[in-house]
């Protein structure tokens, strides 16, 4: 009686371990069991490298508020020894450009009193230019910060001296 027990136990294992491969050839040639691939795949997009250290906080946390990212970068950082004002251009991941200014560094920063945060930066062949809601035209450049105002007033150009 053991031994019949033994011998059935085997043949309905060797069963069910046929029919068991006979389905797994079934998905593969259906598509619905292939095998994963050991290929490794590569991302079409390279992976994001920081230009720089993160950008000023007061920048990052106005474009949290703005319903940008917070995650900026530092592309430029400049200074401008006429006003003792700092500009910044900073990027997102995605390359979005944005603009933040603090006009005398020795007062403390308040966005939109001393502070000027501006998304749509572009890169032209003058350095980063954006248009402020006012319709003043900014351009900052390693070596130059101009302001071209709307209402026609003479440009403001300021050198200044790429920082950090």
């Amino acid at each position: 009686m053991v031994i019949a027990t033994v011998f059935l136990t085997i043949i309905a294992g060797t069963i069910g371990f046929m029919l068991a491969e006979q389905q797994q050839d079934t998905d593969r040639t259906s598509g619905g069991g292939a095998l994963p691939s050991t290929e490794q795949t590569t991302s079409a997009a390279p992976a994001f490298t920081p230009p720089g250290p993160f950008c000023f906080e007061p920048a990052r946390d106005t474009a949290k508020r703005d319903g940008f990212t917070s995650e900026l970068w530092q592309v430029l950082k400049v200074h401008a020894d006429r006003t003792n004002s700092m500009a910044w251009i900073c990027t997102d991941r995605r390359g979005n450009l944005y603009y933040q200014s603090w006009t005398d560094v020795d007062q403390k920063f308040e966005q939109h009193k001393n502070g000027l945060f501006l998304p749509g930066v572009v890169k032209t062949d003058k350095g980063y230019e954006v248009t402020s809601p006012d319709g003043n035209t900014i351009t900052v450049s390693p070596t130059q910060w101009t302001v071209s105002f709307a209402d026609g007033r003479d440009k403001q150009v300021d050198k200044v001296r790429a920082i950090d």
